[in-house]
C-alpha cells in the first residue's frame, strides 16, 4: 500500500507541475493523430479546447497533411474551416496537396485547391505535385492539377519533367493529358533524357506512339 501510495503521490505532483505550455502541446500531437486516422469528433473537440490547428510533428508533418495523405476528405474541410495553413509544409518541402496528389485522393485534391493551395510548390529535391501525380498515374488529378496551373514544364534539380517521369514508367493517361497540357515534348533532362528515350529503354510501345505522334524526335 505504501509503494501505491508514493507512486499515487508523485504522479500527483507530476501532474500539478505540468506547465499549461504542456497541456497544449499533448493537445496538438493528439490532434495531430486523431487529424491522421480520420477521427473528425476528436478533432473537433481539441480544436473547441484551442488545440493549435497548425502544430507540426518533428518531421514538420501539420493535421492537414495528415488528412490529406489519408484521404480524409470531411476531416480536411474541418482543419480548412479552423484555418489550417493549407501550404505549410514538412521538413523535406512537402505539402497537403501533394500527399493528396500522389496518394490520388481526387476528392482532397478539389478540396484544397479550391482553397488556394500552392499548385507549384515544390519539395527540397525540386519535385512538384504534378510531378509526384503524374508519376503515380493519376492522370484525373493531373488534369485538375495542370487546370487550376501547374507549370507542365517544371524540371527536378536533374532536369527531369513530369512528362518524362511519367513515359519512364509507362502511364499512358497520364502522357496524353500532359501533352494536351502542352508539354515540351522534347525536353531533355541533365544527361540528355527524352521522354522518348525513357518510354523506348523500358518498352512502352503505347506511350512512345503517344510521343512521336506530338512530334518527338
Amino acid at each position: 500500500m505504501i509503494g501505491l501510495w508514493k507512486y499515487q503521490h508523485i504522479l500527483s505532483i507530476l501532474l500539478f507541475c505540468a506547465s499549461p505550455g504542456t497541456w497544449a502541446n499533448m493537445g496538438d500531437s493528439d490532434l495531430i493523430t486523431a487529424a491522421g486516422n480520420g477521427n473528425v469528433s476528436r478533432v473537433k473537440a481539441l480544436l473547441a479546447t484551442k488545440a493549435n490547428v497548425n502544430a507540426k510533428t518533428d518531421n514538420g508533418t501539420t493535421a492537414l497533411i495528415a488528412a490529406s495523405q489519408n484521404g480524409y476528405e470531411e476531416m480536411v474541410k474541418v482543419l480548412i474551416e479552423a484555418k489550417a495553413d493549407i501550404n505549410a509544409k514538412t521538413s523535406n518541402g512537402t505539402t497537403a496537396l501533394m500527399q493528396a496528389s500522389q496518394k490520388g485522393h481526387r476528392e482532397v485534391v478539389r478540396e484544397l485547391l479550391a482553397a488556394k493551395a500552392d499548385v507549384n510548390a515544390r519539395r527540397g529535391d525540386g519535385a512538384t505535385v504534378l510531378m509526384q501525380a503524374s508519376q503515380e498515374g493519376h492522370s484525373q488529378i493531373v488534369q485538375m492539377l495542370l487546370a487550376a496551373g501547374a507549370d507542365v514544364n517544371a524540371r527536378l534539380d536533374n532536369g527531369a519533367t513530369a512528362l518524362m517521369l511519367a513515359s519512364q514508367i509507362g502511364h499512358a493517361g497520364v502522357v496524353q493529358t500532359l501533352l494536351a497540357g502542352k508539354a515540351d515534348v522534347n525536353a531533355k533532362a541533365g544527361n540528355g533524357a527524352t521522354a522518348l528515350m525513357l518510354a523506348s529503354k523500358y518498352r512502352h510501345q503505347g506511350v512512345e506512339k503517344l510521343l512521336k505522334e506530338a512530334g518527338a524526335k
